[in-house]
């Protein structure tokens, strides 16, 4: 069933992107079970382990940002494009290297970005197929029977663009729709749960830039951890992002006791100083506003530089990641920032997906953006 609006006028749109990552040895917290840790052993009862990941929707969305939309035949030509490297991509195949890092680490939550639903319209505007990120993650769950489901989903930007026109009329059309949505494991105790999106958007006239957060708040040991997936817009669009940022700080997570999470991808990067492209000011306000990042304080090989962005946009060749876009944030009501930062030993995180072992059987890439997996 498509929830989201039909648009179709002489312009149309696109969308996101985002991503993050995995973990490893038994550390015991000095703070337990205010702040758990991250451990290479499924089932350790005192460490609250979390994966995030962008999916990556399979294609470049570039090309039809900058449409001439009086020309339709541009149109067409571009969103045949977009179609076939989705189609390319073969979501399937790397939704099963996606889910191969969630059963080997089985971590308590999951966050999951530009998880895309495709679905294809006639000219009545029915579906006669599609295809759907989230929904290939789910079945590749389904089908080694593991203890995950999703437990919220927030639908960011939509919108529907030709790929066929037939007397003067579209005859074909894509709809997509871009999501961000938290996976529990099972024997997870959830308290609540809310999602949204952000007020800061961008419009492009008869389509507007929307993004989203997830939270799911879950009892970990006697104190609440909240957890949030969140994907923000691209540095391109920095003062919207700037907007989206105050709100996940001031709105989303204001106020909470206990542990807050914030996992995914914020498009701001931490590798680079301010004036390159990549950059902009988020990653530092949250840092002002007590958050800790877990790969910056977390022990790690001397060469590991947490990286993230991204690879090719057709999935092949080496890896060219040379941005560190995706966190895992962590701020506790009982413990200062200062105290956290100043103990290494509290954190484990790792980048996952980046290696050659990683790639697809058809050699594919899992995602342009590596994951993360912490705490």
């Amino acid at each position: 069933m498509i929830t989201s609006r039909i648009l179709w006028t002489r312009a149309s749109l696109c969308l996101v992107a985002l991503g993050s990552a995995a973990c490893q040895d038994v550390v015991e917290s000095p703070i337990a079970p205010e702040l758990s840790v991250v451990h290479g052993n499924p089932g350790q009862p005192d460490a609250f382990e979390v994966y995030s990941q962008n999916l990556y929707l399979g294609g470049d969305t570039g090309p039809l940002f900058s449409l001439d939309f009086t020309n339709i035949g541009a149109i067409l030509a571009a969103t045949n494009q977009f179609w076939s490297d989705v189609q390319a991509s073969n979501i399937p195949e790397r939704a099963a290297e996606i889910v191969d890092e969630i059963d080997e680490r089985r971590p308590h939550v999951v966050s999951l970005q530009e998880a895309f639903r495709f679905v294809l319209l006639n000219g009545s505007f029915q579906p006669v197929g599609g295809l759907d990120l989230l929904a290939a993650v789910e079945s590749e769950i389904a089908n080694r029977g593991l203890p995950y489901e999703v437990a919220v989903s927030q639908e960011a930007t939509s919108s529907t663009l030709p790929l066929a026109f037939s007397g003067g009329a579209p005859s074909l059309l894509l709809n997509f729709t871009d999501r961000v949505a938290i996976l529990r494991r099972t024997d997870v105790n959830v308290l609540d749960m809310a999602q949204g999106q952000y007020a800061a958007r961008f419009s492009l006239g008869p389509v507007t830039l929307i993004r989203a957060w997830a939270r799911l708040t879950v009892d970990h040991l006697g104190t609440p951890h909240h957890f949030v997936a969140t994907h923000l817009e691209t540095q391109a669009l920095a003062p919207v992002q700037a907007g989206q940022a105050y709100e996940l700080e001031n709105v989303v997570v204001a106020g909470l006791d206990g542990v807050t999470i914030i996992a995914g991808d914020l498009n701001s990067d931490a590798a680079a100083g301010a004036g390159s492209p990549s950059w902009t000011p988020t990653y530092d306000s949250f840092l002002a506003a007590g958050f800790t990042d877990v790969w910056a304080t977390a022990p790690g090989p001397r060469h590991a530089t947490g990286v993230t962005c991204c690879m090719a946009d057709d999935l092949l060749g080496n890896a060219t990641l040379d941005e560190r876009i995706d966190f895992v944030l962590v701020r506790s009501s009982a413990i200062s920032s200062d105290e956290l930062q100043s103990n290494r030993g509290w954190f484990r995180a790792e980048v996952v997906g980046d290696e050659p072992n990683d790639r697809t059987p058809s050699g594919l890439w899992p995602s342009d953006h590596a994951g993360l997996a912490a705490l």
